[in-house]
């Protein structure tokens, strides 16, 4: 059977709760799964802000035939103008913080298509996901607001994955 794999937010301390499904995050100054205007207007990030973390597992919502696994990160290379947007992959959750982070320190735009990053893979270590519920080691996002950015909505970034599947 083809595998169904959704993206799911955690949030919270100490072991956080998984969201349901999600289309799209917010990287705002709040920890929440929400994604909608009226979360990124009562949540604003100003010049010299960094976003909360963004913590986001694939997950297995209909079991493949044998496994899932190498599953890969990327965007276009760009990012808006006196932004930094940094990623991370760990196995350990922490609660998200708007400090600079200790895992999302990778810069964005090297995670392109022809060198994606290695979200969970079999050459990591990572282990195969195989039952419903199984979900990827956490991809941890954060957004750096230059303190010369004219502050308003951001242009949307476009997170793309990939995965095989047995």
């Amino acid at each position: 059977m083809v595998a169904t794999i959704t993206i799911r937010v955690r949030t919270g301390a100490p072991a956080g709760v998984q969201s349901a499904a999600v289309a799209g995050i917010d990287l705002i100054s709040a920890d929440n799964a929400v994604n909608n205007i009226g979360n990124r207007t009562s949540n604003p990030l100003v010049a010299g802000d960094r976003s909360y973390e963004k913590w986001i597992e694939a997950r297995i919502d209909v079991a493949p035939d044998n496994w899932a696994n190498d599953f890969h990160l990327w965007g276009d290379g760009a990012v808006e103008a006196d932004t930094d947007f940094f990623y991370g992959f760990t196995a350990v959750y922490a609660a998200p913080t708007d400090a600079d982070s200790v895992i999302a320190i990778n810069d964005w735009t090297a995670a392109i298509a022809a060198a994606k990053a290695n979200w969970h893979t079999a050459g990591g270590g990572q282990a195969n996901l195989v039952n419903i519920g199984d979900v990827t080691r956490h991809a941890v996002l954060q957004l750096d607001i230059g303190a010369g950015h004219a502050g308003g909505n951001w242009t949307q970034e476009v997170l793309n994955y990939d995965y095989t599947e047995a």
